[in-house]
């Protein structure tokens, strides 16, 4: 009987060290700051452009060592780029103007993101890279997990 009941009981403990085992040791456990904002053109009715943070981990396209980075996508054809602002714990770092026409990206890297940085990101459509300013702004603020 006391056979029958370990038998029974060893998958059960087995799946449960398996499991722990595979949280703790692989990539996909670790935590994930991607994150985006998007902007609407109603007149057009298509999402106008986004902002994605891309929590990439070591190798990242935009280089360096465990490089978190931007990515500034205009996503309408409706004659207008976008324009992208970044802040780091409340101070801006830059801004990037998209202009490529819908369907084009721009890999960005204005700042190295630690665990605990305040992110926020703004996307914005653009009359042009002169227009500093932008219309139709939409924010984002997160707090980076892992950095």
């Amino acid at each position: 009987m006391k056979i029958q009941h370990l038998a029974l009981k060893l998958p059960v403990v087995f799946a449960v060290a398996v499991g722990v085992l595979v949280a703790t040791g692989s990539p996909a456990a670790a935590a994930n700051d991607d994150h985006y904002v998007t902007t609407w053109d109603s007149f057009k009715g298509c999402q106008a452009g986004r902002l994605d943070f891309v929590d990439y981990g070591e190798g990242a396209p935009g280089g360096g060592m465990n490089d978190d980075y931007f990515i500034v996508r205009d996503t309408c054809a409706n004659g207008d780029g976008v324009l992208a602002y970044v802040y780091l714990n409340g101070v801006q770092r830059g801004t990037k103007y998209n202009g490529g026409g819908s369907g084009t990206s721009i890999i960005w890297d204005p700042v190295q993101v630690y665990a605990g940085d305040e992110v926020r990101m703004v996307i914005c459509e653009a009359n042009g890279p002169s227009d500093y300013q932008g219309y139709n702004c939409q924010p984002s603020t997160f707090r980076s997990i892992d950095g």
